[in-house]
Order: C-alpha cells, then sequence, then structure tokens
C-alpha cells in the first residue's frame, strides 16, 4: 500500500490494513525504497535498478543515457509529507521512464531541512533528471499536477514551477563533467558551448549560466525590477541582512513608528518543517513565547513586534549593541599562560557570575534555555548580558526536538539529538553552564571526554584551576549531582583572581609511544585495503572528491610519513604499495597541478623519497621526469596549491639529484613567482588573482598556507641555494611586513589572516595554515640565514602564543595542535633552546587528552571528530609531528635538511 493510504502523525505511520500496526518510519532504512518498489510495480516499469549511493538512493531505468547537463527538477517536502509526495512522483516518473534520486532514509532528509543546512542545497527531496528540455517542462507539469497541494519548502537555488508549489527547476549537471580543480578536488563541471569546463554553480538564488535557455516560462513577477529597499508590516525598513540560514534571514531594520533600530528574524513556510509538523515559522513563534514569559526579567531583549506577511513570519526585538561572547573571548579576554591569566581571571569572574543571574531568571519564569553557549550571549558596552536566540527555550517536560550546540550539550541528551523529547529539566541548563564557564577560562569548549580534560588543563590553567570546582560540580554525569545555581553563587563570591596557583602536571611518556606505534598501525591497515580505488586516500568528508595523489588527503601524505617511519616494522612493504599505486595514478592522469600540499608537487616530492628510502632507481628516476612536468607559471603563488610550494618540490629534488635541468627549472620557478609580487603601503603581496578558477580567488593572506609567510620560507631557501640576493632582498621586505603587522599582547604575537582585516572581525590564531605559528615559522629562518634580532624576537613571541593556546586548538595538522607543534620544534632546532622542545611535549599531551581507542588501536581524532588517516586532517600529520618529537628530526615538507640549516643539538 502507498502513502496515500496511510495516516501519518508525529512521525509514525499507521496502515489500514488489517494487522493495524505501527511503526515508526522515519528511521527504517527501506521505507522510502520501498514506496519506489510498489510505484513502479504498480505501473509495471521492468529493467529498472534501484541502488543506494552513500546519501542517495538512485531510481534508474536500463540503458538509460543521462545526459550530462540540462535542465533539472527539484521536488520538495516537509518531514511529514515525503512519503505522499515520493510515492506521487515516483508514479509520474515511472510511467515516464525517467531517471531519479532521493535520500536513502528519511530520517537523512532532516539534514536538508535543518536550520543550517545549506541554503542552495536545502529542501531537494527528489531529483528528476529529463532527457531533454521538452521533456523537463512536459514532467515539471505532470509533477506539479500530482503534488497539489502537499507542503515542501521553497528551494532558493531554483526557480518554483508555479507559485505555491513544490516543483522547482534549474539549469545543472546530471552526470557532468567530473575534472580535476585547481583547489585540489575534484568537480563536476559544466560545458559551455565553446568547450570550456565552467562551475556548476550552487548559489541560494537561480542563476543558470549565461548559455542556458530557459524553457520555462518566466513569472510576471521576476520580470519585473525589485524596490530599492524592503519595508515590513508598513512600518519596518530592512537596512541589512545579518546572516541569511535555510529557516529564513535575520535582519538589522528601522522602526519608523520609534526611528529605533531592531533586529528581525524571519520563519520561512515549511523550511526546517519535522516530525511534529511544525516548521521555522512555528520556531519563530515558540521564540516570540519565550520573549513574552520572559519580558522584564533583564535576561532577554525586549519584543517589539511579530506579524505575517506573504507566508512568512517576522519577529521583531529590541537590538543589542556589544558583541558575542565567543567574540568577546577571542578579544577581550588577554593571552592565556603565564604572564596573561591574572588579567584572564579578572574578567572572567564577573561574567561567570552574570551567566548564573541571568540562568536564574530564566528558571524563576519556569524555562529552560536548553541553548547556553558562546554565540547565544550578548555583552553590552557596560559589561552586562542578554541571552540571545530563544528558539529553543521551553518549558520542562514540553514535547521538543532535541538540540542544541555540541560541546555544550549535557550528555543525557546526547544519544537523543533531533529527537522528539519532553524538554529537559533546569539541571540541563546547568551542565551548559559549566561547560560555558570552561569556555571563559580556556577559549574552547570542552571536549570528551569532558572531566579528564578539564584536570589536565587545570594543572597549567590558574583560571581554571581557580574554577575548576565549579566546572566539575556543574557538568557532574549525573543530572541530580550539578550543583544548584545557589552554590554557583556562593562560590563566585568567595573567589579573587589571585588565589594561588600549583602549576604541574604529570604525563606518561608511554602514550606518545603507542600513538606513534598505533598511528603507524592505522596507516598500514589503511593501505593494505587498498584496492585501488579512491577510498582509501579520501578525506572522510568530502569523500573521493579530494585529490587521492595530493599530501592534503591522499596518497602523498601517507607515503612521506610512512617514508619516515621505515626502521619500524611493517613498513616497508607499505611504502612499496603506496608508491606503487601513486605512480600508477600519476602517469594514466598526467595531470600536473602545481601545489605542495593540494596539488601534485607533493606527490613528486614524497615519490621520490620513497625511492630513495627503498634504493629504487626506477623510480626515482620517474620521479625527477615528473618534477620535470610540473608548471613553471602559475597563477596561484601559494606554497599549499600554487608555485612557491611548486618551486620547494623540484629545488627539493634537484639538490638531492644534482641534476642542472631541475635546479635550472626551479630557478624558472622562482623567477616567476618573484616577479608576481605587488605591493600595499609599501609591504610586498601576492593576493591570487580575482579572476583565478579557484576558491581562493582575490585572497590575500598574511599566512604559512596561502600568504607571504610561505612564499617568503620558499623564496629564502631558493636566494641562498641559487645565490639570488634579489629574491633575498624581497625575503627582507616580507619579514619587515611582518615587524610592521605584528599584534603585541603581552610576550605573545599574533597576525591577521587578510591583509586589510578589519581589527573588531579579527580572531587571533596560532596556527600553521594562518597564523602565529605559519609567521615564526618563516621568521625563525629568517633570523638563521640573516641574524635578524628582530625577527628572533617575534619568533619567540609567536611561539609563546601557539603555547599559551594550546588548550584552545583543534587536532588537525592544518589548524591545529600537530602543526603548532612542529614550529615549536623548529624553535629548538634553530636555537638550541630546549624549552621549545618542553613545549612541544606539552602540545603532545594535549593530543594525548583527545586520544581514544578505535577497534583496539589508539588514535587522535582529526577533522569531523573521526580518526581519519590523512595528513593535514588526521593520523598522519599527527604521527609526522610526533616522529619528529621522537627522533629529532627534521621538519617534512621543508628544505631545512637538504640545505643544513639545523642539527639534532640545534642551533645555527
Amino acid at each position: 500500500m502507498t502513502p496515500d493510504g496511510l495516516l501519518i502523525h508525529a512521525g509514525e505511520l499507521v496502515t489500514t490494513e488489517s494487522e493495524k500496526r505501527v511503526r515508526t518510519y522515519s528511521e527504517d532504512p527501506d521505507f522510502l525504497r520501498d514506496i519506489v518498489a510498489a510505484e513502479l510495480g504498480r505501473a509495471q516499469a521492468q529493467n529498472w535498478s534501484i541502488t543506494e549511493d552513500g546519501f542517495w538512493c538512485k531510481i534508474t531505468p536500463k540503458a538509460y543515457e543521462l545526459p550530462d547537463q540540462g535542465w533539472k527538477l527539484h521536488v520538495s517536502a516537509t518531514m511529514l509529507s515525503a512519503p505522499v509526495v515520493l510515492s506521487r512522483v515516483a508514479r509520474v516518473l515511472a510511467e515516464a521512464g525517467c531517471a531519479f534520486k532521493f535520500p536513502a532514509r528519511l530520517h537523512d532528509y532532516w539534514d536538508l531541512l535543518q536550520a543550517h543546512c545549506p541554503r542552495a542545497q536545502a529542501g531537494k527531496f527528489v531529483t528528476v533528471y529529463p532527457r531533454d528540455d521538452a521533456e523537463s517542462v512536459r514532467l515539471a507539469a505532470l509533477l506539479d499536477e500530482a503534488t497539489l497541494g502537499l507542503p515542501g519548502p521553497v528551494i532558493l537555488s531554483d526557480r518554483p514551477y508555479r507559485p505555491g508549489g513544490i516543483v522547482h527547476y534549474r539549469y545543472g549537471a546530471f552526470g557532468g563533467h567530473r575534472v580535476l580543480g585547481n583547489d585540489g578536488f575534484y568537480e563536476i563541471r559544466l560545458r559551455s558551448p565553446d568547450g570550456r569546463f565552467v562551475f556548476d554553480e550552487r548559489s541560494p538564488q537561480f542563476s543558470p549560466p549565461s548559455f542556458a535557455v530557459c524553457p520555462f516560462e518566466t513569472p510576471e513577477a521576476e520580470r519585473r525590477s525589485g524596490a530599492a529597499s524592503v519595508m515590513l508590516n508598513d512600518r519596518f525598513v530592512v537596512r541589512e541582512a545579518v546572516r541569511h540560514a535555510n529557516r529564513g534571514g535575520v535582519y538589522l531594520a528601522e522602526d519608523t513608528k520609534t526611528g529605533q533600530q531592531v533586529v528581525i528574524k524571519e520563519g520561512r513556510p515549511h523550511a526546517c518543517a519535522d516530525l511534529s509538523g511544525g516548521d521555522a515559522r512555528d520556531q519563530i513563534a515558540m521564540e516570540r513565547s519565550a520573549l513574552e514569559r520572559l519580558a522584564g526579567s533583564g535576561a532577554v531583549p525586549a519584543l517589539v513586534d511579530f506579524f505575517e506577511q506573504g507566508g512568512h513570519v517576522f519577529l521583531v526585538e529590541e537590538f543589542l549593541p556589544g558583541t558575542t561572547l565567543q567574540r568577546w573571548s577571542n578579544q577581550n579576554a588577554g593571552p592565556l599562560g603565564e604572564s596573561g591569566f591574572g588579567n584572564r581571571a579578572e574578567k572572567v569572574l564577573p561574567i561567570a557570575g552574570r551567566l548564573v543571574k541571568l540562568l536564574r531568571a530564566v528558571h524563576e519564569r519556569g524555562h529552560v534555555f536548553r541553548d547556553l553557549s558562546p554565540n547565544n550571549v550578548m555583552v553590552l558596552p557596560d559589561g552586562d548580558l542578554r541571552l540571545i536566540d530563544l528558539e529553543c527555550a521551553a518549558v520542562p517536560g514540553t514535547v521538543v526536538m532535541i538540540s542544541g550546540t555540541r560541546g555544550y550539550l549535557a550528555p543525557e541528551l546526547v544519544d537523543h539529538w533531533k529527537r522528539f523529547r519532553p524538554a529537559p529539566e533546569a539541571s540541563a541548563d546547568l551542565y551548559s553552564l559549566g561547560a560555558l564557564v570552561y569556555f571563559l577560562a580556556v577559549g574552547a569548549p570542552p571536549e570528551p571526554p569532558a572531566l579528564p580534560r578539564i584536570a589536565a588543563v587545570s594543572a597549567t590553567n590558574p583560571t581554571l584551576a581557580l574554577l575548576r570546582p565549579l566546572v566539575e560540580g556543574l557538568m557532574a554525569a549525573e543530572p541530580q549531582r550539578r550543583w544548584p545555581l545557589e552554590e554557583c553563587e556562593r562560590f563566585l563570591a568567595g573567589l579573587t583572581p589571585a588565589a594561588p596557583f600549583s602549576k604541574g602536571t604529570d604525563r606518561a611518556p608511554e602514550l606518545t609511544d603507542r600513538l606513534i606505534g598505533d598511528g603507524i598501525t592505522h596507516l598500514v591497515e589503511a593501505v593494505e585495503a587498498c584496492d585501488d580505488s579512491l577510498s582509501p586516500w579520501s578525506d572522510p568528508v568530502t569523500g573521493d572528491g579530494t585529490d587521492p595523489c595530493s599530501v592534503n588527503g591522499g596518497a602523498a601524505g601517507f607515503l612521506g610519513v610512512l617514508t619516515r617511519a621505515l626502521p619500524e616494522a611493517g613498513v616497508a612493504g607499505a611504502v612499496t604499495a603506496v608508491s606503487g599505486w601513486l605512480r600508477r595514478r600519476l602517469e594514466e592522469e598526467d595531470d600536473w597541478r602545481p601545489g605542495l600540499y593540494f596539488g601534485r608537487a607533493g606527490a613528486v616530492w614524497a615519490l621520490y623519497d620513497a625511492a630513495t628510502a627503498l634504493g629504487d632507481a626506477d623510480l626515482a628516476r620517474f620521479a625527477v621526469r615528473a618534477a620535470a612536468l610540473l608548471p613553471a607559471d602559475y597563477p596561484s603563488p601559494d606554497i599549499t596549491h600554487g608555485l612557491a610550494g611548486c618551486g620547494m618540490a623540484v629545488l627539493h629534488i634537484a639538490l638531492r639529484t644534482g641534476d642542472p635541468a631541475l635546479r635550472e627549472r626551479a630557478a624558472e620557478i622562482f623567477q616567476n613567482l618573484h616577479d608576481a609580487r605587488s605591493y600595499l603601503d609599501g609591504h610586498p603581496q601576492w593576493p591570487t588573482p580575482e579572476d583565478f578558477d579557484s576558491g581562493l580567488a582575490g585572497v590575500n593572506h598574511f599566512g604559512f598556507a596561502h600568504g607571504i609567510a610561505g612564499i617568503g620560507t620558499a623564496l629564502l631557501h631558493a636566494s641562498r641555494v641559487l645565490d639570488r640576493p634579489d629574491w633575498a632582498a624581497t625575503a627582507d621586505e616580507i619579514a619587515r611586513t611582518f615587524y610592521a603587522y605584528a599584534d603585541l599582547d603581552g610576550d605573545t604575537a599574533w597576525w591577521a589572516t587578510l591583509r586589510g582585516e578589519p581589527e573588531i572581525a579579527r580572531p587571533r590564531w596560532p596556527h600553521w595554515c594562518s597564523g602565529s605559528s605559519g609567521v615564526g615559522s618563516f621568521l625563525v629562518r629568517y633570523w638563521n640565514a640573516t641574524g635578524d634580532e628582530r625577527a628572533l624576537a617575534l619568533a619567540r613571541a609567536a611561539a609563546t602564543a601557539v603555547h599559551r593556546t594550546r588548550w584552545q586548538s583543534e587536532t588537525a595538522w592544518c589548524h591545529g595542535l600537530p602543526g603548532d607543534a612542529e614550529f615549536l620544534l623548529d624553535m629548538a632546532d634553530f636555537t638550541g633552546d630546549d624549552r621549545y622542545h618542553r613545549q612541544a611535549v606539552d602540545l603532545a599531551g594535549c593530543l594525548e587528552t583527545r586520544a581514544a581507542e578505535h577497534s583496539g588501536l589508539l588514535l587522535v581524532p582529526g577533522r569531523d571528530d573521526r580518526p581519519g588517516p590523512l595528513f593535514l586532517g588526521g593520523t598522519a600529520g599527527t604521527v609526522a609531528f610526533l616522529l619528529r618529537l621522537r627522533h629529532r628530526r627534521p621538519r617534512l615538507w621543508m628544505l631545512d635538511d637538504a640545505l643544513g640549516l639545523t642539527s639534532p643539538s640545534g642551533g645555527r
């Protein structure tokens, strides 16, 4: 029986068959598939394939020739209407013999409905692939008729076939053309009539490519030009969009009745429609109710208005000047560590006390806030606080969808994430308060396991040591053991920032050895699982879109680390296997993007080092030939994607082989890189060209990965090897740029991510990609080359920033602990000061607190909190750092050892 014969209510499907059985369909893995199979059977459709491909279930007639591109159709739905929509759509498409796809599991469709789903993807329940324009128009009409009256959100990247309908259309890729893009990812592209590959732009507005002639009639409303400004409810003039989301926008507006600035929140029809039948409009209405009930408490903004217009609902509330607690912490809490903690405690204690009072006001009005987190607290100019974004606030016991911010969610709620349950008691907010106080002291949320991590961080953080009883009391695993607010107030009233602090922590050095051994085993097991598919090298987040040859997310990153680990038992076979796979792939594809981390330069570097370690002369000759194929000129200038990284790789192999042709090739690359510079405010810059086909187009970075720190390091090395004083002079100019733009705070040094970045929006990053670690990596090498003490002083201040913020950092090499710690080891090597080695050991200790067992292996999670084996985002990068820490070897993907710049004892 199809869903038209079913009664649907609150996530349960009740059949009208004799047994009257009840089942929850949202998590039944075969529910949607069974609906389609039933419709195919009803239409007596023969020779159709039903295949699950990750998130999607694809339905295709046999011998169906899928066009490369064209006008595709999307049909939206709510969680409750989805089974009926799919049944009616499948009926039409089965009779038409047209291919389509839909989410394989209904509960996965919620990912395309929730508030934070990318707006260009939101609401796309069924995707239809017509054979040509005429069929697209014909099927759109049939599907619109079949789904008439069924609810679903407007799909923002598409144009509705009919206003109020759930059938939409856009021009885009079907099979498309899969090409390796300039950013190191395979992308599906469109082919223009002149043969060029162009982006399949998926923006949150209808934006077909210029060459696509629309076969549908353009709605009259879209033929008229838009108004210069938007007036809502004949009263509020929208001046600025604060943010856009699937749920609806948030806007700053002028209240023409009072002349005051207000904040307006929008709820779109059927957006975020859940299994209760509620949608974004209901969420906005719930926030209105919470504001009304908490009015006068001093905890929330004042409600100004609430109205419906054009089917959307709008909540108007008081504009609060100030900043979020997240930004306040980033900008005003001061540096962490020995010289900064007292200042931090002086600022943190008053904020903690005000948070307790805010939560008391909410609880006294009979509500739980349910999403107490740094971005939901505003710090006003006078230091007072307000709670914002009250869509989760509820009366305990009311049936709600469990939600909140990860890291601040009480553990008893985690297993019920995105499920309907009675709203929790106030004890859930107490846990969030404890996590928020931890954040205030440390600058980052507590990572699981929370309580052991609190103890570890307290050993080196005086502010957290001061607040530790409060944090642990609030974050107790058992709700009934959490401190009541009265006890929190008594505790805070008795504290002063000058409370004594006993520094010190105990480490178990054998944990480092296990992380190395288990990490290498993890990499070897990934290699052994390889069957020439892309999956062993693929990023767990981006899937096989990542270049499987790259250092970032592919075989080159594996190979570089496993080659370093060759003394370990069982590694030689893996090195041979990976290098063989990588060589075959490079020969087959013949695509030579230049980047060191996201291009093919890193693959060539890794192959040559592996060949040398294995004694494989034939593989070494291949790597030399491949190095000569890398481009000598390229629009991108940086280390990760462009010429600087390419030059580093070619120069590395030229130095190892003594090959004069490669030496000349490296000189050509660096000359082109040098000539690409321009100047801003008298300082050199290498912005990525704005017309370059890349996500980095137009960016102008300071950091190592994409900016002048990496470029300066490459030019500095090349100037010494190739005896180019003009390049060395440009490295001098880069050093003076960092002197001029250094943000000094006490004994720490920071740099913005982008040139010209507004100070108010500028986060302080300590990382390799963009921040103190990457800039310091250049500065300490520049000092080594020139003896300029200003460079050394700033490098020391950068190292202090890296060490002080270790408990705030993530675990990925690119923007986390392993990459940051590599710079501390640089400082130990170049200066001979062993304190930096000890500081790197401290960062290793931070990694150890994050490690957990997976299939018997102790591994540090990477991006997405999973133990992926990759370099910039996973196990390979962690192992690279730990191997260097243990053996005092030169840094991977640098020219230091080839240039003789460091020694195991350090110093110049």
